[in-house]
């Protein structure tokens, strides 16, 4: 009986790797980001599972808050940072933090009173709406640069932006919802937020920072054995989420940040060139794979959503007004606050054509939507708030990510050095 449980599940997981490693190999021969074709080939497996009866059990595969943030998310996050120039990120850091925070919350913000105007959302509603739907997804975005060969600046401002936003959309997204619940909201509520976003953001970093410099310390012992060095750079992944998490009660998306760069910066004279290779060679396996699975099942779960709007059609309109609604906030964050960021580095200008690339390349991924299936059943207005999430990163996705590559080819930054 144990067997016949275990061969399904099993069995799902090696089709879905086979269909990723299959699909992956034909999206790059006709250059097609393989994210974005993943999530369409999950929308064609939906189709075809519902036509076949032993093939049903697909359909019952759907992505879920705790596989997305607790097994995937970790391992997508860690190998950008484990891989990322750190110097670089660091010469950047002043826009990709005034993006990744003032940003955010501007978009919450800007969002949330618009939904509240435009759609059945209530405000409480329509702010988790914001809070969720405002960080560009690092998932969807830092796949997608990998694949179109921009200058390393600007695929920096992008991959930072959504790696630190990642983790304030989460933090704002709890701090929100925690308001919601007790039904207050002043003066008050608003310092004590703030003070709990900023102790949650920089003490989810400073756990990352400690979980990998000791990590590093322990590797000094390893002579350069790749496979013992890898294994604990999987345990400082997990550990630093885990730790910060469960225990600390601070962000654990920016604690897994913190470790990766700690063994990026403290590791680099440390590692031999080869072991180097086999770091990274490794994470970008485990990315490769977590990336395949989220954007499968994406698309498993986009083409059951369909299905439902054929039942509910009422959710078309609100769907459409939302999609409006974010690339209005996305375009009044990048083109409002990236001039201030130009007049306090003039020598490092981010011009206007750099600004369109952020602004259309404002993916959404999975993270929205783990964060809108994580409300609670009772929750009001729950089934919009998962609907409207659900067209937002399918619009995102297959209509902005799909012309991503031709828009930069159209602004000449393809391989810029700027």
């Amino acid at each position: 009986m144990q067997e016949g449980s275990l061969i399904l599940p099993v069995t799902c997981i090696i089709g879905f790797l086979f269909i990723a490693a299959i699909s992956t190999m034909v999206l790059r021969r006709i250059h097609f980001p393989y994210t974005i074709g993943l999530v369409i080939v999950g929308i064609g497996v939906g189709i075809t599972a519902a036509q076949f009866d032993f093939l049903k059990p697909i359909q019952n595969m759907q992505l879920t808050p705790n596989i997305i943030l607790y097994v995937l998310l970790p391992t997508i996050v860690f190998d950008t940072a484990v891989n990322m120039d750190s110097r670089l990120l660091f010469k950047t850091l002043s826009p990709v933090m005034i993006l990744a925070a003032p940003g955010l919350i501007i978009s919450t913000l800007l969002i949330g009173t618009l939904a509240s105007i435009f759609t059945p959302l209530t405000i409480s509603s329509a702010l988790l709406f914001g809070a969720l739907i405002s960080a560009t997804d690092p998932i969807a975005v830092v796949a997608l640069f990998k694949e179109l060969g921009t200058s390393k600046r600007l695929t920096m401002l992008v991959d930072g932006e959504s790696l630190f936003n990642d983790a304030t959309a989460i933090v704002a997204f709890q701090i929100i919802q925690s308001i919601v619940a007790a039904g207050s909201f002043g003066a008050f509520v608003v310092f004590s937020g703030t003070l709990k976003f900023i102790t949650v953001f920089s003490g989810g970093i400073a756990v990352g920072i400690v979980i990998g410099w000791l990590i590093i310390f322990i590797l000094r012992f390893s002579k350069n054995d790749p496979l013992i060095e890898i294994a604990l750079s999987t345990v400082a992944a997990y550990a630093a989420f885990i730790i910060a998490n469960f225990y600390l009660n601070v962000s654990g998306v920016m604690s897994v940040v913190g470790a990766g760069m700690a063994i990026n910066w403290f590791g680099t004279n440390q590692f031999s060139e080869r072991m180097k290779k086999y770091l990274y060679e490794f994470w970008a396996y485990a990315a490769f794979v977590a990336n395949s699975f989220i954007f499968l099942l994406l698309g498993l779960t986009e083409n059951n959503m369909i299905i439902d709007i054929q039942k509910h059609q009422e959710y078309i309109l609100p769907i459409i007004i939302a999609i409006i609604i974010v690339l209005i906030a996305r375009a009044a964050v990048i083109y409002g606050l990236v001039p201030f960021v130009n007049m306090r580095h003039s020598s490092k200008l981010i011009d206007i054509k750099q600004q369109t690339i952020i602004f259309w390349g404002g993916l959404r991924g999975a993270v929205p939507l783990a964060l809108a299936l994580s409300l609670p059943k009772g929750f009001e207005h729950r089934k919009m708030i998962i609907e409207i999430t659900l067209g937002v990163v399918l619009f995102t996705l297959l209509v902005q990510g799909t012309t991503m590559s031709h828009l930069i080819r159209k602004l000449k930054l393809k391989d810029s050095h700027k």
